[in-house]
């Protein structure tokens, strides 16, 4: 929040004095001492609490503040202003708790019409009601008042339960003082059925048989009353703005009739189109919704936002010779009376919902079935929808999916809330999947794998994204944010979640090495001058797409993790059930969590002093993360831990800079018979601690126990060296620890606070081999740094050479994946290390890949595909990038001649690997629209530097239509298209172009401003990278091979290094320790 910059106006009066008295001085102002001393008190009360607001707005705002893209001044991340806009949020003085929505949608004609009636309160006595409405035509509107009213009857009485007590229900006829004029009718069944559901939750009706007496039984009628409606007007941010001739009353309920239609979209957002081609060669189309984040109001007239919540009845007209599914299960279906050939579809009456998580589906899929038995004794079905030749490749997520729901309940200790479930696999979708409650939406790829035929990949890939999207069923459904600045309560916990429900079904998949790769990568970003906070204020509306990041994704997801971890599972469990019975059909915020969790942990003797919201908020509410220096005095066992801000610039932002972290580190010393505990040992609240530990001179130290902790750790050299000689000797068996050790170093010599010279040796320990994928996967995740960025240098023959040496071992281990891998995690290990080996032009790589591609280009069926499965990409990527006319032309045939989207989806992602400038010219013109949208992306995925040369060059040619094009597909592509094309700069003339390109379109854009930040900052890292490390760390691979083949490198003076850590003493001076090898 801003702080105001206005003044308290301070009044000064006089009162009538009794003229006898008299004073010693002339002139001013005279008080009494009891009056001067209650001053002074009020005062000084006065100054500390506004020292306090002050304190905690300016906390806030500044841990929130960062530089804007555009300009050298000090804005807020993501936007240009810092109130809100105007219209980015509806006024809260209409609240609407029910619709009752009818489509009628004709596929063929790309049309649909509709009418929506919204069952609203008023809060205020207000003469306007606002809502959403994009592109549609609103014909007519209609407001009448609902009026209750008792009449007499001869049948029964109404009576009504409050508390304890029964009493005979006496409401008396309502009557009103509207003054407008209003036709008195009566309603209509289909609009008042169950129109008041406060009354459904607060009150509990029963008909009892009574004796008969005229004069004392009643029951209720209601009518409605037609409101005069003075104006309709469309406004800025997609609002509607109906304007009453008289003030709405106060808890009254009001309907609100509208009647619309609109065109079904061609793009991927809204209600729009979809299609495929039979195995008849003949095109089926589909209506499909994704309606998240703000798309909801370009189908129907609605609230469009997550906090108004409220109930749905549905009913969709259309041809009976195709399928409806939406949230809730089908109630009836009825002939459509002026066309034979149609039907309604009516559902049931849903839960409280937000309007993003509506959905509807029209199509001729076919479904695979199954079920499960809910916590609560209901036997709940399960279906999986595809494509009628797709439908086998359902059969792993029919079989994975009620194994999740049923962990899940027991995980969160609450049924799932609906009565089905069903899961629909869409031809054309822009994102991974969509959480719709009770159904949801996946691309054909992340939702369909041919068990027997797929890569490995595919199956991971469907179990995380079902994983996650069910996940959202509980945090994000049940519980929803309350705005779209605390957009992670729900992707983070869906994403950390997704990772818990998927080691449970697949265990052998070790997926929380996965989790903790992401991570690591996830840290680079987040060390760029211009990151931003998880929660972080969203003020204009072209923020909310850029809230779906990695921040809200995975840094969300790591921050839950490591609060579980700090407080046990078994509390962090208990928290989860007690915020989610508090908040359930309800919004909530962060501090609610945190609230929550600290219920969770009050009976913990260790744990009832933590203050959750000071420890959550200290990472949630700052942008970065903070490294942790640990300085060893190795006479006394004296450790000394430090925190500042790790980040990958020489300028950060001064209050970035100065932030602090409530950080829980955890740790484990060599050659000890502890076993590694990730729950803290002890608490960095301030810059600063020490502390003694039980360690001899002899023995590693090693903090953050499997990265679990969202920061890095820096070692004084002699704890590096101990590091090293005990992962080396098995002192440290877990992988994770070798894994993040190697990390954690390359990415500090990266920022200058360790040499490369030490990195590169730690690089070594897998030069015998390492069956590790996590120690793989970090480590050459590393070397694609310098792989990219020593290319264009003298040296980069040097750095092949290293990484080819570094492969051998382990590649010879597993028989250059000749053999079978014994499991999914090998196979992964083998794509990655032969894929690398290829990378680096082995020369006995690129004659594997050269007669693998031959003998599939010489079948006649491609059906009969002779490469196994988990070795395609990488025969795929290295024979378009090292081929020619020929093998480009084949993949491309062989994509189009492809119905399988798991084998297009492969060939698509790599067809952009092309070195050929013409073809690479061909995809991009393709992306404007002569390929399906949902692949358009992935052409612009070229390759440095010939590859985004062009791409770059295309964009600023072709900006117009590009634009059109990657905007209307959905909120995010052409965000994509931006990182495609100059995510990989490496000169200042690069950036300077990008620059003038970004100030030329400045208004189109502002929406894509993170992104933009994000470029800038990595390429002024690796630009100035280049400058610093290219020619020491060339030297250092020169200087390996060539010695490599007497003797491996031993630690020497690289590795004794002084190293020079600032530590401040408890009196407050500075002394510097340094440590060497003794």
């Amino acid at each position: 929040m801003p702080l105001s910059t206005s003044r308290q106006q301070f009044l000064a009066y006089e009162t009538n004095a009794d003229p006898d008295i008299r004073y010693g001085r002339k002139g001013g102002i005279f008080i009494s001492t009891c009056i001067c001393i209650s001053f002074i008190i009020a005062a000084v009360v006065i100054s500390v609490l506004v020292g306090l607001i002050v304190y905690y707005i300016s906390y806030f705002k500044l841990s929130q503040t960062s530089y804007d893209f555009w300009g050298d001044e000090v804005e807020e991340l993501f936007s240009q202003q810092d109130e809100p806009s105007p219209d980015l949020r509806l006024p809260l003085h209409i609240s609407p708790s029910f619709y009752r929505l009818k489509i009628k949608a004709d596929l063929d004609k790309s049309y649909f019409t509709g009418d929506v009636y919204i069952t609203v309160k008023a809060l205020k006595n207000v003469k306007e009601i606002i809502l959403h409405a994009q592109d549609l035509k609103v014909n007519n509107v209609t407001l009448t008042e609902q009026i209750y009213e008792k009449v007499e009857t001869l049948h029964s009485r109404k009576r009504r339960d409050t508390g304890n007590e029964t009493t005979a229900e006496t409401i008396p006829t309502t009557t009103t003082n509207e003054t407008l004029t209003v036709n008195e009718t009566t309603t209509q069944t289909e609009i008042l059925s169950n129109a008041t559901d406060a009354q459904e939750q607060n009150t509990t009706e029963s008909t009892e048989p009574t004796t008969l007496n005229p004069l004392d039984t009643q029951v209720t009628h209601s009518n409605l009353r037609n409101i005069r409606i003075n104006s309709i007007q469309k406004s800025t941010g997609d609002r509607l703005i109906i304007t009453t001739d008289s003030p709405l009353s106060l808890n009254t309920d009001y309907t609100l009739q509208l009647s619309f239609e609109g065109n079904i979209s061609n793009y991927l957002t809204g209600f729009y189109k979809s299609s495929y081609t039979d195995v008849n060669n003949v095109v089926r189309n589909m209506g499909v919704t994704q309606f998240e984040p703000t798309s909801a109001r370009a189908a129907f007239p609605c609230f469009d936002e997550p906090a108004f919540k409220a109930k749905f009845e549905i009913s969709i007209a259309h041809p009976q010779n195709i399928s409806v599914l939406s949230n809730m299960k089908v109630a009836t279906q009825e002939p459509v009376d002026e066309d034979p050939t149609w039907q309604w579809t009516h559902f049931e009456r849903s839960v409280n919902m937000s309007t993003y998580l509506v959905a509807y589906v029209l199509t001729d899929f076919k479904y695979t079935e199954t079920s499960y038995l809910s916590k609560d004794n209901i036997t709940k079905p399960i279906r999986i929808w595809a494509r009628p030749a797709l439908i086998s490749n359902t059969n792993y997520a029919a079989n994975i999916t009620p194994k999740l729901l049923m962990f899940y309940e027991d995980f969160f200790g609450i049924p799932y809330a609906l009565d089905k479930i069903d899961l629909i696999a869409i031809p054309d979708f822009s994102s991974g999947a969509m959480e719709n409650w009770g159904l949801i939406t996946f691309k054909e790829t992340t939702l369909l794998v041919d068990e027997k035929e797929g890569l490995p990949y595919d199956k991971r890939n469907v179990a995380i994204d079902v994983a996650h999207e069910l996940a959202h069923q509980w945090f994000g459904n049940l519980v929803t944010m309350r705005w779209w600045t605390d957009l992670w309560l729900n992707e983070g916990f869906a994403t950390y979640i997704e990772y818990v429900g998927v080691n449970h079904i697949e265990p052998n998949w070790r997926i929380f090495e996965s989790f903790s790769q992401e991570k690591m990568s996830l840290l680079h970003t987040d060390a760029l001058k211009n990151t931003s906070p998880v929660s972080r204020k969203v003020v204009d509306a072209g923020e909310i797409a850029q809230k779906f990041d990695e921040i809200s994704y995975s840094k969300g997801a790591n921050l839950i993790r490591m609060l579980n971890h700090t407080i046990s599972e078994t509390l962090f469990r208990k928290g989860l059930l007690i915020y989610l019975n508090d908040w359930k059909f309800q919004n909530a915020e962060e501090n609610d969590l945190w609230a929550a969790m600290s219920k969770s942990v009050e009976s913990d003797p260790e744990l009832k002093t933590l203050s959750m919201v000071k420890f959550m908020n200290s990472w949630t509410r700052q942008a970065g993360y903070p490294v942790v220096n640990v300085i060893r005095d190795y006479d006394t066992g004296r450790v000394t831990f430090q925190q500042k801000l790790f980040t990958s610039t020489n300028d950060p932002h001064k209050a970035t800079a100065k932030q602090i972290w409530r950080i829980p580190i955890s740790y484990v010393i060599s050659n000890t018979t502890d076993t590694a505990n990730t729950k803290p040992k002890v608490w960095l609240n301030d810059k600063q601690l020490s502390t003694e530990l039980d360690i001899r001179r002899d023995q590693a130290l090693y903090v953050n126990v499997d990265a679990v902790g969202y920061y890095r750790v820096n070692y004084d050299q002699r704890n590096w060296e101990l590091l090293d000689e005990a992962i080396r000797t098995g002192d440290f068996k877990n992988p994770m620890t070798k894994a993040q050790l190697i990390d954690d170093a390359f990415n500090l010599a990266k920022v200058g606070q360790l040499k490369y010279s030490y990195a590169l040796r730690l690089s070594s320990c897998v030069m015998q081999g390492d069956d590790s994928k996590i120690v793989w996967e970090l480590l050459l995740n590393n070397m694609s740094f310098l792989k990219h960025n020593l290319r264009a240098t003298s040296g980069y023959r040097y750095f092949q050479d290293y990484m080819r040496k570094l492969l051998g071992k382990q590649l010879e281990k597993l028989n250059y994946g000749l053999d079978k891998p014994k499991d999914d995690n090998e196979a992964f290990l083998i794509d990655n290390l032969i894929m690398w080996d290829c990378l680096v032009e082995s020369p006995r790589c690129l004659k594997w890949v050269r007669d693998q591609f031959e003998q599939l280009a010489a079948l006649d069926d491609l059906n009969k595909n002779p490469i196994p499965s988990y070795l395609r990409p990488i025969v795929y990527n290295i024979a378009i990038t090292h081929g020619g006319r020929r093998e480009f032309e084949f993949f491309w045939n062989m994509y189009l001649n492809s119905t399988d989207p798991n084998v297009q989806n492969l060939i698509i992602n790599n067809l952009a690997a092309t070195r050929e400038e013409s073809f690479i010219m061909m995809l991009l013109e393709k992306s404007l629209g002569d390929i399906p949208k949902q692949y358009a992306l992935s052409l612009w995925n070229v390759e440095p530097p010939v590859g985004t040369k062009l791409a770059q060059n295309f964009l600023i040619e072709n900006f117009d239509r590009i634009y059109q094009r990657f905007t209307q597909i959905d909120s995010f592509s052409f965000a994509g298209v931006l990182s495609s094309t100059f995510g990989f700069i490496t000169s200042t003339d690069e950036l300077e172009v990008l620059k003038r390109f970004a100030i030329k379109h400045k208004q189109q854009l502002k929406p894509m401003s993170q992104t933009l930040q994000k470029i800038v900052d990595a390429a002024a890292v690796r630009i100035a990278w280049i400058k610093r490390h290219t020619n020491e760390i060339n030297q250092w691979f020169q200087d390996f091979m060539k010695n490599s083949s007497e003797v491996t490198p031993t630690p020497s003076s690289d590795l004794t290094q002084n190293v020079t850590i600032s530590v401040t003493t408890p009196n407050g001076t500075d002394t510097n320790t340094t440590s060497t090898k003794t």
